[in-house]
């Protein structure tokens, strides 16, 4: 079994095929069987003269440390950040301009956490080097998901065909069971099982998505009913920090019948796993199974070490290094979201386009936007005449103005205000262009902070329109879109992300 990581970017776990995760796995085993034989060190000196740069913008314990670890003992150097206090971040510095100072600093490889989803591929994407996701929101954390999968590869036989699992704890908020789920979903008789409140479960996107990849996903009454039928048992923390207008005390009361203690765990020949660390105040894991047989969780971390150690070897093994080129590929200036619209010989009386000889119109709006928009804009103290309207016939607003074109970040604030916005350049008083700009409606997006200056792109998965960042589905909302300019915006999409480089 042979595969191919040289410089690769690590973003998403459903970027990896069936061969490449078992490909994995047995060169996770093979550095698992080093530490059992006493040979740790083995491989110290095989990648001396490579460098880790560890950028993490949130707390982390086991992700980062087990990074440096697996980089010490292949004989790399480790350097970066844990947290953005300190760091040029404070004074505003965007992801783009960090992560182009890491590569002018000669790392040979970034591991990168961050808050927004999506970040991550925009990560890669501005890089000449390859970047590893190590968590990116609450959207995907693949490294986690290999280091689970080459857990339940270890003490399944070295199968992950046929898995039985349990999930449990928070499925809705957090990553690492959308991840590991997703990873699971290219293997045989998958059947997950979860038991949790409605609040904390597993959302219906992701079943679905789930069972279209035969994948048998079974709601449980009680935590007991899962365990019947599984081999191991997959239990995360509540992601508070994730979480809006709801307190730990409201959590709590959710979590009584769901946490696992002895009882629920009596009689059952199970494993149980959990990405770490537990809340300690919510307790979602009774301390009394840190002592029982079935805990599974901390042979679980070590072999973070040797997933990490596996797959930075792989990557970086070869002799050759990347030049740094000071440059962003051509690609990044632009994204590919304005859906063309097409224009009228002549222009529509009593909507005042006639009347603007050079100019933009901003329109199909939501009701009392226009105004929203324009003081956003800040077009009065530009200099520039604006005229906000409602049309109460159409229950919707629209705005012209005599600016005579839109900056990529002015159209990023309208279509926060208001998504799905029609856009009209007008010349000599006609429409000389008019496109829908879409832009990702997912708010913790990274395509949606304006100042980060991410160009918004989509990509055609089977018909369904996705965030090239984030990876959610976009659906256009805009009504006066038709299904012949909808399908001639998809036709023109990638039909799946590439990489980019400079």
């Amino acid at each position: 079994m042979e595969s191919n990581f040289t410089n690769r970017d690590i973003i998403s776990i459903t970027d990896f095929t069936r061969e490449e995760i078992l490909y994995l796995c047995e060169k996770g085993m093979d550095m698992h069987n080093l530490e059992m034989h006493g040979r740790r060190n083995d491989l110290s000196d095989k990648l001396r003269t490579r460098a880790l740069s560890s950028m993490f913008y949130e707390p982390s314990t086991r992700t980062r440390t087990s990074f440096n670890t697996a980089a010490r003992e292949l004989g790399m150097q480790v350097d970066g950040f844990s947290g953005t206090e300190g760091t040029a971040v404070m004074k505003k510095e965007t992801i783009r301009d960090t992560v182009m100072m890491m590569g002018a600093n000669h790392f040979d490889v970034i591991a990168m956490r961050h808050p927004l989803d999506g970040s991550l591929q925009w990560a890669a994407d501005v890089a000449d080097i390859p970047v590893i996701n190590g968590g990116d929101g609450k959207n995907e954390h693949p490294t986690q998901s290999l280091l689970d999968l080459l857990t339940l590869y270890r003490f399944n036989d070295k199968k992950l065909d046929g898995l039985n699992i349990g999930f449990g704890g928070d499925l809705s908020h957090g990553r690492t069971i959308k991840s590991l789920s997703l990873a699971l979903s290219h293997f045989k008789n998958i059947t997950i099982r979860w038991a949790a409140e409605d609040f904390l479960g597993m959302p219906k996107d992701l079943e679905g998505l789930l069972e279209s990849r035969g994948v048998k996903v079974i709601r449980e009454e009680s935590v007991r009913d899962v365990m019947k039928g599984i081999d191991f048992y997959y239990m995360t923390r509540p992601q508070l920090e994730r979480m809006q207008n709801v307190t730990q005390g409201e959590i709590m009361e959710m979590m009584k019948k769901y946490r696992i203690d002895l009882e629920k765990v009596e009689g059952f020949d199970v494993k149980v796993m959990h990405p770490l660390p537990v809340n300690s105040e919510i307790a979602e894991i009774d301390y009394l199974v840190y002592f029982s047989p079935v805990q599974g969780f901390f042979p679980q971390a070590e072999f973070g070490i040797f997933a990490r150690k596996a797959l930075l070897y792989e990557m970086l093994k070869h002799d050759e290094y990347i030049q740094f080129s000071g440059k962003l590929a051509d690609d990044l200036e632009f994204g590919n979201n304005r859906l063309k619209r097409a224009t009228r010989e002549e222009t529509k009386k009593g909507m005042f386009i006639d009347k603007i000889i050079r100019g933009t119109v901003i329109d199909h709006m939501g009701k009392g936007t226009a105004q929203m928009i324009a003081a956003d804009l800040g077009l009065e103290d530009k200099g520039y005449d604006s005229i906000p309207a409602y049309l109460s016939e159409n229950d919707k607003s629209f705005l012209k103005t005599n600016l005579r074109e839109l900056t990529e970040r002015e159209l990023k604030k309208i279509a926060k205000i208001s998504p799905d916005p029609t856009i009209s350049y007008i010349e000599d008083g006609k429409v000389a262009d008019k496109f829908v700009y879409l832009l990702c409606k997912n708010d913790n997006c990274v395509t949606g902070v304006v100042n980060e200056d991410v160009p918004s792109k989509f990509y055609n998965d089977e018909g369904t329109i996705r965030c090239r960042y984030c990876r959610k589905p976009y659906d256009i909302t805009n009504p006066k879109v038709s299904d012949k300019e909808r399908e001639g915006f998809i036709s023109l999409l990638p039909k799946k992300i590439e990489q980019i480089r400079p």
